[in-house]
């Protein structure tokens, strides 16, 4: 069996929830990294991050999936300032503390942490905490069906 990347992530939780949406369909696939970013996430980066493999077969379907999901997602959350839903978690460095704390922490220490994650909207290009939840299908469980 020939496997293949078709996703990567940073965390084990939506690599495990997004593995069991395609098991759910009958999708064989597994984590490859999984135990050494979860242990040591400074080398999530170096390593590639922790990957969702699948047999090249299922290629087709699991991209379908995974797109639907990622659309549910994205409609899920919208910007405070504009209502747009191209919104992304990002890595930024460029307010005035990440810079003071780069210097601080490099000269003091070995590592430079002079990054903050935060919302950006592509729309209006505000970047804020937290961005404003709409109706969440995606964490919706199925047990509102069996009732």
């Amino acid at each position: 069996m020939d496997f293949i990347i078709i996703e990567t992530f940073d965390n084990y939780i939506e690599a495990n929830l997004m593995m069991g949406r395609l098991e759910e369909a009958g999708i064989n696939c597994w984590l490859k990294d999984e135990q050494t970013v979860t242990l040591n996430p400074i080398l999530s980066n170096a390593i590639g991050g922790i990957k969702l493999m699948i047999e090249k077969n299922d290629t087709d379907k699991a991209t379908e999936i995974l797109n639907a999901i990622k659309e549910i997602k994205r409609k899920s959350f919208a910007c405070p300032h504009c209502g747009s839903h191209n919104i992304e978690y990002i890595t930024t460095s460029r307010k005035p503390s990440n810079v003071i704390s780069a210097l601080f922490t490099w000269m003091l220490g070995s590592y430079a942490i002079g990054v903050e994650q935060v919302w950006h909207c592509y729309d209006c290009n505000e970047e804020f905490e937290k961005p404003v939840e709409l109706n969440n299908e995606l964490y919706k469980n199925t047990d509102e069906s069996e009732q």
